[in-house]
């Protein structure tokens, strides 16, 4: 029997709406898959270790749905979610669309999850031999509909806390995820007044607690996730984006960075033909560049903290 390839089979795919084909493909992962050839590349970072440094971002297994299938193509780690405390379905439908020209893929998803209890009875019931599991997690759209209410990072930081509680013995390390454009307010707390003091330090402390009740050996890492773009949209100045990440460095708040997340002003630029709903985020070739300013500017302002490269990352 003949394998057969991605470009055997990609005439048919691009002809499947995008969401469909992405549910075709976890469908095709829960039966039986053939062992890749893992990339030997093994990897260690501060009590991490993974048999190679090629990952699945999050957005593609975002509720452990087949994470068995994903380490018999060979990953070295998965990053599960965005994972929420509860479901919620995300935006309507279409909210997924490929810019083929572009080399790009349009996003308006929301974070749909079939939450934390689904999540964690998952990873509890399957963890794959040689497998690293990130738990990508988030406030819930809901909690940051009243974007201006006075207790909005306590209830961000609840939430975030009781998904470290329930994740803890599952997860190699964590992400906070803050930096989607398809959730309204949610940039809004990462570059709002109050996020170190009042939502990221009270997070981290938490997980140190969390890291010696368990008796870890190693803390936990806790990484979060950065945008493309500024506060107002606009491409990044270096200075502008040291301005949010040495803070965060220079405190000991996070031990690494996962760069970047898909960009609006991108959407608006090449997806408004395809998309009149936009703006959405963009991944592909076009936050390519971007991707690869950010990933420089953290060599150089965070040295030792681990980065993990996503957005822009193409064959």
């Amino acid at each position: 029997m003949l394998p057969i390839s991605y470009q055997h089979l990609w005439p048919l795919i691009r002809l499947t709406p995008v969401e469909v084909a992405h549910e075709l493909g976890l469908l095709a992962l829960r039966g039986p898959v053939a062992l890749g050839r893992a990339v030997a590349d093994s990897f260690a970072w501060r009590g991490l270790r993974f048999r190679n440094r090629v990952g699945v971002a999050a957005g593609f297994d975002k509720n452990a749905a087949v994470l068995r299938g994903l380490a018999g193509l060979g990953a070295g780690f998965v990053e599960v979610g965005t994972v929420l405390t509860r479901p919620w379905r995300g935006n309507a439908r279409p909210r997924l669309a490929r810019i083929e020209r572009e080399r790009a893929l349009w996003n308006r998803l929301g974070f749909p999850s079939d939450g934390l209890p689904a999540v964690r009875r998952r990873l509890a019931a399957c963890r794959p031999e040689g497998l690293g599991i990130g738990c990508n997690i988030a406030p819930h759209p809901l909690t940051l509909r009243d974007g201006d209410a006075p207790d909005l990072h306590a209830r961000a930081r609840a939430e975030l806390q009781q998904l470290l509680d329930a994740l803890h013995p599952h997860a190699d390390f964590f992400v906070i995820n803050l930096s989607s454009p398809n959730t309204r307010g949610l940039r809004g707390v990462l570059h709002g007044a109050g996020f170190v003091e009042e939502l990221l330090a009270p997070v981290r402390a938490h997980l140190a607690a969390l890291d010696r009740e368990a008796g870890c050996a190693s803390p936990t890492p806790l990484l979060l996730k950065l945008p493309p773009e500024d506060e107002r949209g606009a491409p990044f100045r270096e200075e502008s984006f040291a301005a949010l990440v040495e803070p965060l460095c220079a405190a000991g708040l996070c031990d690494g960075f996962v760069a970047v997340n898909s960009s609006t002003r991108l959407a608006l630029e090449h997806a408004r033909a395809a998309r009149p709903d936009a703006p959405g985020g963009l991944s592909g070739a076009p936050l390519l560049p971007i991707a690869l300013d950010v990933q420089r500017w953290l060599g150089q302002l965070a040295p030792g903290h681990l980065r993990i490269a996503c957005g822009g990352v193409l064959r």
